[in-house]
């Protein structure tokens, strides 16, 4: 019987489940083989490099082509030949990335009908050309297809092109639109030999950006139970050589001959080590944490969290999170980097061979069998847990800001928003954020607010003549106890002086200021810099202080001051308790900026002159700071950047089913979304903006207002705004919780959509929804 299977084999190859850039990684795979053989060598000042090109968006199926280019050492006919043979592979079993000999012919077939290869190698007269035309392939009965030569313009010219053609339209299409994504993709998964090996991907002429960790640096560390734990810690676990089958894969011992499982004669001695880091990165996240596990350099998981659960192997429950469990929306900063070049994978090598031996002994070595709970494994009867990860657990399990756990903190809470926000410009490449500098010194502050001695504040001891300086005579006068009667032996008068009471402790005045500051809150939108012609600049702090009067430098009850910290820069603090606030209607920030006008003025008038008038001073500060303007203008501009922000805080929970808060969006303002994204939307395509829930970032500010009356339980309560709704019992209370913020929110809508012409007073009623939706965004620091 023959055997042979048909030439459709080539074609059902395509139907294998591969994604566009897994297809386009198989191809990088045979040219990253070659780069780290032995026998590769690099001509002088080559950087080994894979070139891709996709179809783009002008393209059209037809035309649509897909090029992966390197520049390797090329092939010899007869490599070739074997290349394109289903199921040939000359790589060991546990020594390359491409592993069984069907990579390149899944990933062709998936993308294309037609593939053409070319190669050549240093010194070779021609390229030698074949194509693989699987249509032609699957219609006849013989696989020999011809082989033609094509002149090369150097000899020395050398490398592979792979050009996959008549492409399938939904692969085109996706294609077309994902060429970012894509780069994204693969400069994540090929991260360590970008960034360590100095390899090189580019897709359509932009080069590939290695994705890397944003670590807190190796040096730093938290004390438990007097021990140092480092926010990085090595992994380098030597395993005992054995001899690998290069036919089966199977792990035999060193001294035998002969596979114990297929007979084969094909092993090959292989050094098998565990070796890396796991850490912890500058910033909290839901999704983005978890353990890298590469294979020959190649990402196998990506940040992968199955190490933070603990399955008991005795027991019949399923696994169980044991990171990261204390908070009540648990984000996680956990990463890592673990090779195990000696663990099988699967084809697709999106995944390792969890049964084997060899995973359950990575496993061991990074968590232990233990829980990372000690108390429950005291509970269960189990040791100590002291792996790696459990000693991470212990240093940095909580998310409490400070240096304890190595937080970002303002001095109230964590700022786990802004320390994502510098993790992005991290990896944007800026160099403010490429140590951990920013991190720690947000950390260190939270610990220990800045404090700083007023200038020329007399000392309050001093005043009382209470220091060293301001010692009474009659203590000047006493004798040294090496002079006393009493050193002589004998004993000393009894005085008949009447004994002073005790001196009451006076509060001194940074004491006061820290009081004030404790439980006070910052005024966002007052913070800034002011100026005013002939006065200077300040640099001011606003500070709302709730249910304690306060005492102004010369100790008399005000509603308000202002003084310098240390030029520019100053503070205000704001009794928003008081009378004139709450029972005379008084507006807090307009009385802070007469204040402001007030201390600028008297500050920055020399001796000897008039001051200016207060009026004249805060127009003019107001005519320079643009937020203090109650013009339509100036609040259309704010409305839109609280929308924006609203935008992009419900994009991030829309994500999970959006194309069931899309149908919600009426077809007026659809069009309006779409007519937005038309100007704005940059490389993605509308489509891929629906099914990503991107298309938030677009809509019109009715259509939020809408999807925030409609379904409020996704987006109150903490999520975008701080209102509770779901917490709420009462049907009617969350009615009048709802029916505030929609309204605020559409006054913001109203501004943005109609830019109408309005009173003063009406925009006044603007101004305030603007600061009452500010206060409620949960994004507000």
């Amino acid at each position: 019987m023959d055997v042979q299977p048909h030439g459709r084999i080539l074609t059902v190859l395509g139907d294998i489940e591969l994604s566009q850039w897994q297809c386009l990684a198989e191809l990088i795979d045979n040219a990253f083989d070659d780069f780290l053989s032995d026998e590769s060598s690099a001509d002088g000042d080559m950087r080994p490099t894979v070139s891709v090109t996709l179809p783009s968006r002008a393209s059209d199926a037809k035309t649509a082509e897909v090029w992966v280019q390197d520049n390797g050492r090329g092939m010899t006919l007869n490599t070739l030949e074997n290349a394109v043979r289903a199921g040939w592979t000359s790589n060991a079993r546990y020594g390359s990335l491409g592993l069984y000999g069907v990579g390149f012919n899944i990933a062709t077939a998936r993308l294309g009908r037609v593939t053409t290869i070319k190669t050549t190698r240093s010194g070779d007269p021609s390229w030698t050309v074949l194509t693989l035309d699987l249509v032609k392939l699957a219609r006849g009965e013989s696989y020999m297809v011809p082989v033609r030569f094509e002149p090369k313009d150097h000899p020395d010219e050398h490398g592979t092109r792979i050009v996959i053609s008549s492409l399938k339209n939904d692969q085109w299409q996706t294609l077309s639109r994902q060429a970012n994504k894509i780069r994204e993709q693969l400069g994540d998964v090929y991260s360590y030999l970008l960034r360590e090996r100095n390899f090189l991907i580019t897709v359509n002429g932009r080069r590939v950006q290695p994705r890397l960790p944003c670590l807190w640096d190796a040096s730093r560390f938290v004390t438990r139970s007097g021990e140092e734990v480092k926010a990085v810690l090595e992994i380098d676990q030597s395993l005992t050589p054995m001899n690998a089958c290069l036919d089966c894969g199977w792990w035999n011992p060193v001294d035998v001959q002969r596979c114990g499982d297929c007979d084969s004669g094909r092993l090959h001695e292989t050094i098998r080590r565990i070796w890396g880091w796991i850490g912890v990165q500058r910033y909290f996240h839901k999704n983005d944490y978890g353990i890298d596990f590469l294979r020959n350099g190649r990402k196998i998981l990506i940040r992968d969290k199955r190490l933070f659960y603990w399955e008991d192997p005795d027991g019949l429950d399923g696994p169980e999170l044991e990171y990261p469990i204390d908070s009540q929306r648990p984000k996680g900063r956990f990463v890592g980097e673990i090779h195990c070049d000696h663990v099988p994978v699967i084809y697709q090598k999106t995944a390792f061979e969890y049964d084997t031996p060899e995973w359950r002994t990575v496993v061991r070595t990074i968590r232990g069998d233990s829980p990372l709970r000690e108390k429950i494994a005291q509970r269960l009867g189990r040791p100590i847990n002291i792996s790696p990860l459990a000693k991470l657990f212990a240093g940095y399990r909580r998310e409490d800001a400070g240096l304890r756990y190595l937080v970002p903190g303002d001095g109230k809470q964590a700022l786990h928003d802004k320390a994502i926000e510098w993790a992005a410009s991290f990896r944007a490449g800026d160099p403010e954020y490429q140590s951990d500098d920013v991190w720690h010194e947000a950390a260190y502050r939270h610990d220990h607010p800045m404090i700083v001695e007023p200038e020329g504040e007399a000392d309050v001891f001093a005043e009382m003549g209470l220091d060293e300086s301001g010692a009474s005579q009659s203590e000047s006068r006493d004798p040294s106890p090496s002079d006393s009667d009493d050193s002589k032996g004998r004993s000393a008068p009894v005085s008949s002086q009447v004994p002073e009471p005790p001196v009451k402790h006076v509060e001194t005045f940074d004491q006061r200021l820290d009081r004030y500051r404790k439980g006070a809150e910052s005024i966002i939108d007052l913070a800034g810099r002011y100026e005013a012609t002939g006065l200077g600049n300040v640099e001011l702090t606003v500070w709302a202080v709730h249910g304690k009067p306060i005492h102004d430098p010369s100790g008399q009850e005000v509603p308000i001051f202002t003084h310098m910290i240390r030029p520019p820069k100053a503070e205000a603090f704001v009794n928003v308790t008081h009378p004139l606030f709450t029972e005379y209607g008084v507006d807090v920030r307009e009385l802070a900026m007469v204040d402001l006008a007030e201390f600028m003025r008297v500050r920055g008038t020399a001796a000897g002159q008039v001051p200016k008038p207060l009026s004249s001073v805060l127009v003019d500060i107001k005519r320079r700071s643009s937020d203090q303007k109650v013009t339509a203008d100036a609040l259309i501009a704010r409305a839109s950047r609280l929308l924006d922000r609203i935008r992009e805080a419900m994009q991030r929970e829309v994500k999970g089913a959006p194309t069931g808060y899309w149908e919600v969006v009426l077809e007026t303002q659809r069009a309006g979304a779409q007519r937005r994204f038309a100007i704005e939307g940059g490389d993605s395509t509308w489509d891929s903006a629906i099914d990503s829930g991107d298309f938030v970032l677009f809509l019109p500010a009715s259509a939020i207002v809408r999807l925030l009356e409609r379904y409020p339980d996704a987006f109150l309560d903490g999520k975008v705004f701080r209102q509770p709704y779901v917490s709420l019992s009462d049907e009617s209370s969350r009615a009048l919780v709802l029916s505030r913020l929609a309204g605020f929110v559409g006054e913001l809508a109203l501004m943005e959509e109609h830019r109408p012409r309005l009173s003063i007073e009406e925009l006044h009623r603007i101004r305030l929804a603007c600061q009452l939706v500010e206060r409620d965004l949960t994004d507000t620091d």
